[in-house]
């Protein structure tokens, strides 16, 4: 079964190689998310990449159509930084606690986060007591888990690596991966690493964007170049099915605005009921059948119609946008009417994102420290998902504005 794709179109399933691929929604042709170029350069160029919606018959995956490669979609200078947000930490330090308890974790058992970025969540599980922490992390954001005194190497996840940490550290009791798994385009190597890596007696879990939650609250901004697959429980199970890896417990959580937590192991274990409950749900919802994606598309073309409508009625206000995490990108190049009417996102002062623009567009990404100072009337927070939490904080500021959820005009 091939689950290693070089860059470029695919015409079969990402998981089971099937060729019963239905495209069910196209969104164009888009920069990437992460191509944010600096205000002082005055030749700004980007390279536009398909962004086309393949639903598998079969397995009822949703994945992207075209392939940029993992090389390119991340380079050494990844803009993104977790540890910036309370409520992303707040979630680790939930997600950190959970698995201690759950698999009554003793403090020298080797914890490996997959894709660790920042080290923010190993940072979690040393502040509860577990010493033997490792991260993997493919760009430089790997100096910030550095600065925390966590291991760390820089590297994609594949068998060579794996073995390294095998052979320094030895076998892993939990290797985790958030918001990781669907990125990657090479998963053959990275769960063949798996299976090197992970203990006959340890679990692998994965946290990642959820696709029943992507289509019932209209989110169609997770379909970006990054995000390769949006899986359900069914397509993640098949797929770690061809690496003897079983699925053993599984749930949801409202991270991102709805993601998937689910627990395979090495050993057939009597598998939680919280497994089958969901997998029957996903059936019963509909997301085998191809008219539930037709309809969640007919949505968000009826969605770039009211939001068109309403930006253009308050024309005359001052528009500003507030927060802008990789996925904004897509909603702004797709109602591409946006940067008509923004010419600002601000930023939290910390972001790596501060003086770049929007991807294929003149809007500027700045600091929010002069937000209150400019007196917005409409503020759209791209970052939907801590929708409540920035605009009661904005309100908590004295800034008086509407705030507007782009998803739900």
């Amino acid at each position: 079964m091939k689950h290693d794709f070089e860059p470029g179109l695919i015409d079969i399933c990402q998981i089971c190689n099937s060729k019963k691929l239905i495209e069910v929604g196209n969104l164009g042709c888009q920069p990437l998310a992460d191509d944010l170029q600096p205000f002082h350069l005055l030749d700004r160029k980007y390279i536009n990449y398909p962004l086309i919606l393949n639903l598998c018959e079969k397995c009822f995956l949703l994945q992207n159509k075209y392939i940029v490669g993992d090389k390119v979609l991340y380079p050494n200078n990844y803009h993104y930084i977790p540890g910036i947000s309370r409520d992303v930490v707040d979630n680790f330090k939930k997600l950190s606690k959970f698995l201690y308890n759950k698999y009554q974790l003793q403090k020298n058992n080797l914890i490996v986060d997959v894709g660790c970025n920042d080290g923010s969540l190993l940072k979690t599980f040393k502040e509860i007591g577990i010493t033997n922490v490792v991260g993997v992390e493919p760009t430089n954001t790997i100096r910030l888990t550095r600065e925390k005194k966590i291991t760390s190497y820089k590297s994609f996840f594949n068998e060579k690596i794996a073995n390294q940490i095998k052979s320094i550290h030895g076998k892993a009791k939990i290797i985790v991966t958030t918001n990781v798994f669907a990125h990657t385009a090479n998963l053959g190597k990275f769960l063949n690493a798996i299976n090197i890596l992970l203990a006959d007696d340890g679990f692998f879990v994965i946290e990642n964007h959820y696709l029943k939650k992507v289509i019932q609250l209209n989110q169609f901004d997770t379909f970006y170049h990054e995000h390769l697959r949006t899986y359900s429980l069914y397509s993640l199970k098949k797929l770690l099915s061809y690496y003897d890896l079983k699925l053993f417990y599984a749930k949801t959580s409202e991270r991102y605005g709805g993601n998937i937590q689910a627990h395979f192991s090495k050993k057939k274990l009597l598998q939680d009921k919280s497994c089958r409950k969901i997998l029957n749900h996903e059936i019963k919802i509909g997301l085998n059948k191809k008219k539930t994606y037709i309809n969640f598309f007919n949505r968000i073309k009826k969605l770039k119609v009211s939001l068109n409508k309403f930006l253009d009625k308050n024309k005359s206000k001052k528009i500003v946008g507030k927060a802008f995490p990789a996925r904004a990108s897509v909603i702004i190049n797709y109602f591409n009417f946006i940067s008509d009417y923004v010419d600002t996102i601000y930023e939290q002062p910390t972001s790596q994102k501060i003086n770049k623009f929007v991807p294929g567009t003149n809007i500027k990404i700045k600091s929010s420290e002069t937000m209150l100072k400019e007196k917005p009337d409409i503020v759209i927070i791209f970052a939907w998902h801590l929708f409540k939490t920035i605009s009661k904080k904005w309100i908590k500021k004295g800034l008086k504005a509407k705030f507007i959820n782009p998803l739900k005009v």
